[in-house]
């Protein structure tokens, strides 16, 4: 897979969570790593052979609800950031169970779309969008966890 210029936008996703950016800071940020996001997938996905216009329907559709849960988690993130030194057990609490609503999305929506993405084209084209998308999604996952402080027992 090409280096992805995607490295730069998720790394000054993951600087910012710092400080909460602002709804319009949010969709910027979504729309650019989108428009990279949507480069890769046209770059490492063969759609020979399968209806590529209803591939392209699906993953739209389930890009705009991987945004919504991505606008959720830039917000947790961001809560996180601004509290760990403060953090009471009860906010923690809330944190972790809205961190695990978020992945559990998340993850529902891939599996969902996977589904519907082998239905309308075939299973190969379905194996290579959910692998592109977890390889993605780990790779933001791990820069996010590299660049934050664990919870500390207060």
């Amino acid at each position: 897979m090409k280096k992805l210029s995607l490295v730069i936008v998720f790394l000054f996703a993951a600087a910012s969570y710092a400080q909460m950016p602002a709804q319009d800071e949010i969709e910027l940020i979504q729309e650019i790593f989108g428009s990279e996001k949507k480069e890769i997938i046209s770059e490492n996905i063969d759609l020979s052979g399968v209806d590529a216009a209803k591939f392209w329907k699906l993953y739209d559709e389930y890009e705009l609800a991987r945004k919504l849960n991505g606008q959720e988690r830039i917000k947790l993130l961001s809560t996180y950031a601004s509290t760990t030194s403060a953090i009471s057990n009860e906010m923690a609490e809330s944190m972790l169970e809205k961190a695990i609503m978020i992945r559990s999305a998340n993850e529902n929506n891939l599996m969902k779309y996977t589904k519907k993405i082998k239905k309308a084209t075939n299973p190969i084209v379905a194996a290579q969008f959910y692998q592109i998308e977890q390889y993605i999604a780990d790779g933001i996952r791990f820069s996010i966890l590299d660049n934050m402080d664990f919870i500390q027992d207060k």
